[in-house]
């Protein structure tokens, strides 16, 4: 028996264009009907999540948990303040940027309170992030500017997936560290042992629920690790990287059809009749 369904935020729950589909908000609905509670996990901050939740009524988020930057921090909906947190040294960020800069790509550097600042990103991130996620830019020179800054993860930005796992191979395992790929343009570096899985595991500790009981749904390859920790893994049909071919069940719904309607009806409901 489901009692919690985690849902990955980007080309999962929210559309293309991210909006949310009025079928998920629907299936929010019919999963608190039956006592089963919607959790959004997400590479972002706490507070980008709660922004882009907006448009669901507030009583379908009463007493639910996000799981924000790759599990990295786990928050009651409506408390700023994390129940679980992790962040990186700024020593080991700094070495990162400087690696990353040989490169020529995109930078994104998250702080732990939900501050993004950003350097040299391509015309197409930044129509990406227009509208979806606020951010401060900096020169792109230097990040001494955040050495006193708890922080949380730093990413690279280029929209050509293979380009990136050649820069992760050529930078090499960094200590203190592991990195994942996200949305089809991010190379992520996140503190190690961190992933969506361990944020998954850790909120099912904290809320006493067996994590077998857990359904996890995603697109990309951050979301593979909450897939494989979930009880079902679900893919949704536009996932990339062949998660669909590693998830427990690959959805026939994309993101713009509104994803969690098909794991309410075929997964949910079933175990209430």
């Amino acid at each position: 028996m489901y009692r919690l369904v985690a849902s990955d935020m980007d080309e999962t729950f929210l559309a293309h264009d991210h909006s949310i589909p009025q079928a998920n908000i629907e299936a929010i609905r019919r999963m608190r009907e039956l006592g089963v509670l919607f959790v959004p996990a997400s590479g972002r901050s706490y507070a980008s999540v709660v922004e882009s939740l907006s448009s669901v009524p507030a009583d379908l988020l009463d007493g639910t948990y996000v799981i924000s930057y790759n599990g990295g921090t786990i928050n009651r909906m409506g408390d700023p303040r994390p129940l679980e947190s992790h962040s990186l040294p700024f020593e080991t960020v700094r070495d990162l940027f400087g690696r990353g800069k040989t490169f020529g790509v995109g930078v994104h550097i998250y702080q732990c309170d939900g501050t993004v600042w950003a350097a040299n990103l391509p015309e197409d991130d930044k129509r990406y992030l227009d509208g979806h996620m606020a951010y401060q830019e900096f020169d792109g020179v230097s990040v001494d500017f955040l050495r006193d800054v708890p922080l949380a993860k730093i990413l690279f930005a280029r929209h050509d997936l293979a380009f990136l796992h050649q820069m992760a191979e050529q930078i090499g395992a960094v200590p203190g560290t592991s990195f994942t790929f996200s949305s089809g343009r991010y190379l992520e570096y996140l503190p190690e042992g961190v992933d969506k899985g361990h944020g998954l595991c850790a909120l099912a500790r904290i809320l006493g629920v067996d994590v077998a009981e857990t359904i996890a749904v995603g697109d990309s390859l951050n979301d593979l690790p909450m897939l494989e920790a979930a009880g079902l893994g679900v893919a949704v049909s536009n996932a990339t990287d062949g998660i669909d071919g590693l998830a427990g069940y690959a959805a026939r719904s994309s993101c713009d059809d509104g994803i969690l309607a098909e794991v309410v009806e075929k997964f949910i409901e079933s175990q209430a009749c």
